[in-house]
């Protein structure tokens, strides 16, 4: 098998897919801050946020393929309207939400390889609105990649509860779509896959080794478990040179507001009660954003084409302990607390072996749990603009916290 990149350097090109979303959009801004060439690839859904790499981007490197050209037409006939395309204009009001603030460029598809290859000449990012889903999309972007960093994905277990249709049509028939294209990229060194520790379900003897099988018990860790396995069969049967990657829970800056350390941060900094599942016993092996990142461009430069890298966050804590651990740092009361109803099939424990990864290949975990919550807990002290936008503007968020949480609390 081949063992790394032998030396890529800056003359290769990323397709990073959900490069707007919390882990993607830190990955990007790592990468770039190494001066890589990075092509995004993200449709914006609702987690998907363009000032995640403010730092970055600029109007002249974000692209809008006109792909949908229905967007610019209603039939009439004798001056009568006699069709409107309701999913065409849901996502033309869509677009003009997640861009709100920006002006992108709009394009052709024709044209959208060529101009990416213009901006590569002369930045390092180029930005392209569209879906995984999307065949011919990808196969224009894909065009002008080496590798691709697969982080779309809808991941958020809850939301699979109530809509496991979505998580199938991203999860497994996105990533279907983006091997298809891979497989007729001349360019590609490494097709790179973010998977999750979820797929293993729950840990109870021991930590979970990249040997184990994986039993996953909720809609979201089972797309994410067809995926991953859809991944390496392609490597199997195709040759695409694949290596999957299964990381612990993540927290840090920009995480959307629907996971549980961004929600009880946030919660407390409003003084509003904090949604506790049952006893709060859970436990997760919490890993840092920063770490998550430094570890994937450790695999992506010596990880071995065919194989699994767990990431570990070497930090497991049950979950009352962190919001315990959270009031303590912003000086609130316990009496915030409130315990709800618990989650179907929550899984109670999830444990990585990362041995594989910092044994073969080196990697070193940066600081300790407290110190990166502590930062974490003062970006969003820091950035209160960022996530109020969401919770007070974003009807989406509004519609599911209501749904989700009504019957609970």
């Amino acid at each position: 098998m081949e063992n790394g990149f032998g030396g890529i350097g800056a003359i290769m090109t990323m397709l990073v897919t959900g490069g707007a979303g919390f882990i993607g959009s830190n990955f990007v801004n790592y990468m770039l801050d190494k001066k890589e060439k990075i092509v995004i690839l993200d449709s914006l859904t609702y987690a998907g946020n363009l000032n995640n790499l403010s730092k970055h981007l600029t109007e002249r490197n974000l692209l809008v393929p006109n792909l949908h050209h229905r967007l610019a037409t209603i039939q009439v006939d004798a001056d009568q309207i006699v069709e409107i395309d309701h999913d065409a204009v849901s996502e033309h009001m869509h677009l003009r939400l997640k861009t709100s603030g920006w002006s992108p460029q709009i394009i052709s598809p024709e044209n959208l390889a060529l101009e990416i290859s213009h901006i590569l000449a002369g930045e390092d990012l180029v930005f392209v609105y569209g879906s995984i889903a999307d065949y011919d999309l990808v196969q224009e972007v894909i065009k002008e990649c080496d590798i691709i960093v697969n982080f779309a994905a809808e991941t958020h277990v809850d939301r699979s509860i109530l809509n496991p249709d979505l998580f199938i049509k991203t999860d497994v028939y996105g990533t279907h779509i983006l091997l298809e294209a891979a497989r007729k990229c001349e360019n590609l060194k490494r097709f790179v896959h973010i998977s999750t520790d979820e797929v293993y379900g729950v840990a109870t003897d021991h930590s979970f080794t990249e040997l184990d099988p994986i039993n996953p018990r909720n809609p979201y860790s089972a797309s994410k478990a067809a995926a991953d396995r859809l991944v390496y069969a392609y490597n199997q049967t195709y040759g695409i040179p694949v290596t999957i990657v299964r990381p612990s829970n993540n927290f840090g800056p920009y995480q959307y507001p629907e996971k549980l350390i961004p929600v009880m941060i946030i919660k407390a900094l409003r003084n509003e009660p904090l949604p506790i599942y049952g006893d709060g016993k859970q436990i997760r092996d919490w890993l840092f954003v920063k770490d998550t990142v430094s570890a994937l461009d450790c695999i992506i430069q010596g990880g071995i084409v065919g194989e699994v890298y767990n990431i570990a966050g070497r930090n497991e804590r049950e979950n009352i302990e962190v919001v315990r651990i959270i009031l303590r740092m912003l000086g609130k009361d316990e009496t915030l607390i409130r315990h709800i109803e618990d989650r179907p099939g929550h899984d109670r424990r999830y444990s990585l072996d990362d041995t594989k990864l910092c044994a073969d290949l080196g990697f070193k975990y940066r600081g300790n749990f407290e110190e990166a919550l502590a930062s974490t807990i003062q970006w969003y002290v820091d950035n209160q603009e960022w996530w109020r936008k969401i919770i007070e503007s974003d009807n989406e968020y509004a519609a599911f916290v209501q749904k989700w949480y009504a019957s609970k609390m």
